[in-house]
């Protein structure tokens, strides 16, 4: 009879903290359509350079690449009468909140404090990295608590609700005529957070002080240089490739807005291009799940990388009919569609976004996930550069560019593959 009482509570208990996990990446995932709609607006305005843009925008890969290993082994030690995680998760979600809205509010009351919103800027992005490592952290933690379907249960829903969270914040951004967003998305990602503190208890012996044997399975190692040095070429062509799409997805989301309005179309319309772009997504991503096993789609998916063609012809012909808001908006839909039916695989990325935190965060792959935030803050960066070189004009050309090395680089790697594939049965 206790066991039973106790299996129904243990099952009420991983309920509750799926639910209140979900939430709390959903409450992360709704910040970031805010930041992007918000944040490089503020920064053009006061001046800033594309490349000082494109760089504080992706500042949040470079504290991922160079202190990843020393905040992990951090919060892994950490002990306290409220847990390992949780600490961090009501601090940085508290500090992530205050310092967005304190951005917007130093913007309209000190216009050209260039070194105070660039501390901002850097500020925000750092709390968001610790407040990431800590909520996913926490999320590894339940799952390695939980039995093989709470595992499953709680990836899905943390994956779904992550979905969710940015497809709203997008919504609410496209449809907002002011340009105070962060304040509202700060509040959501506030409340998210002390839920998921307050209602969810950490393992007892996360409270406790740390015994001789548990110090001796924590061994701080700092391998980010070694990982540099030991490059395999075939799998640094994957990672490039993978690091070329989310560069185009991170420079797409920081400058669209800025160019639409450049172009003299209304307010709102650059972040409904991305709202639609995500929607065209999530059906060819439901699609895609629904055909899985079918053969035509299964076809195509091995020569998906030639799709980035015309992914590329889908960015001309946007450039082409700009001024034609309804034109631009059924292209943006038919490129998402694109990506989500037949590209997302390549990369693993169920959110094409900025919100996407399960590659860099939930990643068992380390050594990748290094060389990915390399390469993305690199290719943003020279993105940024060029676009300051040939004016914010050459946005979209830019992008067909980007769209066409991924090309090269798919081809590149698939290549690669077949050579390989092609030794092994030589050898076997």
């Amino acid at each position: 009879m206790k066991s039973e009482e106790s299996r129904r509570k243990l099952d009420f208990e991983n309920v509750r903290d799926i639910v209140l996990l979900s939430f709390a990446v959903l409450g992360l995932s709704f910040i970031f359509p805010a930041y992007i709609s918000t944040v490089p607006r503020i920064l053009l305005i006061n001046g800033f350079p594309n490349t000082l843009i494109a760089l504080l925008i992706s500042s949040e890969l470079l504290f991922l690449f160079f202190l990843n290993p020393i905040f992990e082994y951090i919060l892994d030690i950490t002990r306290s009468a409220i847990g390992r995680r949780t600490p961090y998760i009501i601090s940085f979600g508290v500090l992530t909140s205050f310092v967005l809205s304190l951005l917007e509010n130093i913007n309209h009351e000190h216009p050209n404090s260039t070194f105070i919103l660039t501390l901002l800027v850097i500020s925000a992005n750092f709390c968001l990295y610790l407040y990431s490592l800590a909520l996913f952290g926490l999320i590894r933690d339940k799952s390695n608590e939980s039995n093989q379907t709470g595992w499953v249960m709680l990836r899905f829903q943390a994956k779904l609700w992550s979905f969710v969270g940015t497809v709203l914040s997008f919504i609410y951004c496209s449809r907002s005529s002011e340009n105070s967003l962060l304040p509202a998305a700060g509040l959501v990602l506030l409340i998210s957070s002390l839920l998921a503190a307050f209602f969810i208890v950490e393992d007892k012996k996360y409270k406790v002080k740390m015994s001789p044997f548990e110090k001796n399975e924590h061994h701080f190692s700092y391998e980010v240089f070694k990982i540099l040095k030991k490059w395999d070429l075939s799998n640094t062509m994957q990672t490039v490739e993978i690091s070329l799409v989310i560069s185009l997805f991170y420079y797409l989301e920081t400058f669209t807005a800025p160019f639409t309005e450049s172009s003299g179309l209304k307010y709102g319309a650059g972040t409904t291009f991305l709202t639609l772009q995500l929607t065209g997504v999530t059906i060819g991503y439901v699609i895609k799940l629904f055909t899985k096993k079918n053969l035509f789609s299964e076809n195509l998916r091995a020569h998906d990388h030639y799709l980035l063609l015309l992914n590329a012809t889908i960015y001309l012909l946007i450039y082409i009919t700009f001024k034609s808001l309804a034109t631009s908006y059924l292209l943006f839909f038919v490129n998402g569609l694109l990506w989500g039916l037949f590209l997302s695989g390549r990369t693993g990325m169920m959110i094409p976004s900025k919100a996407e935190r399960f590659i860099f965060y939930f990643s068992k792959e380390k050594k990748e996930t290094v060389l990915i935030s390399l390469f993305v803050i690199i290719f943003t960066t020279v993105l940024g550069a060029v676009l300051d070189w040939l004016g914010l004009n050459a946005f979209l050309p830019l992008v067909i560019i980007v769209t066409i090395l991924e090309f090269i680089m798919a081809i590149l790697n698939n290549r690669i593959r077949t050579n390989e594939d092609l030794a092994k049965e030589r050898g076997e």
